[in-house]
């Protein structure tokens, strides 16, 4: 199984002012780029975005309700705060959103290929190549607020990492 694990904040959720009774509504034109993500992959979505605390339910209720492309299928498990910073470690190699992710991976063998698509690069060294970055995206046609957002061009990259 295919699986994107998916922030919101920066990459669908970028200075649209519609709002639901689910929060901010995500940029149509991005959301597209998604779908575009999903029909040539196949993939499953991993909420690794601090929206997941609502918690999985909520989010799985928010894109029925919204009409998004994709399937839900869980959520990441929140570990900041949970354990006491190692003050030695880079924050490349602290990077809680990568370890949540490799936990999630961990708890789920079925998973054979995945992305990451996010606006801050907070990975662990092995997951690099598995990365797509939709902030500081300056020169993408179809970026949002300086740079940011689910280009065409990030999901360009996303179907070529989960299709290796």
């Amino acid at each position: 199984m295919k699986v994107i694990f998916l922030d919101i904040d920066g990459v669908l959720n970028v200075m649209y002012p519609e709002r639901d009774e689910y929060g901010s509504i995500f940029h149509p034109h991005l959301v597209d780029n998604l779908k575009m993500i999903i029909d040539a992959t196949d993939a499953k979505i991993v909420i690794s975005s601090s929206w997941r605390h609502s918690g999985e339910i909520i989010m799985k209720e928010m894109w029925k309700f919204r009409n998004l492309p994709g399937e839900v299928i869980g959520i990441t498990p929140w570990f900041i705060d949970e354990e006491p910073r190692d003050e030695k470690l880079s924050f490349k190699e602290e990077a809680e959103r990568g370890r949540e992710i490799d936990a999630y991976m961990k708890d789920h063998p079925e998973i054979t290929n995945y992305v990451i698509i996010d606006d801050d690069d907070d990975t662990l060294p092995s997951q690099e190549s598995n990365f797509v970055k939709t902030s500081e995206n300056h020169d993408h046609e179809d970026r949002v607020d300086y740079g940011y957002g689910l280009t065409k061009k990030c999901s360009e990259l996303a179907i070529a990492i989960l299709n290796r």
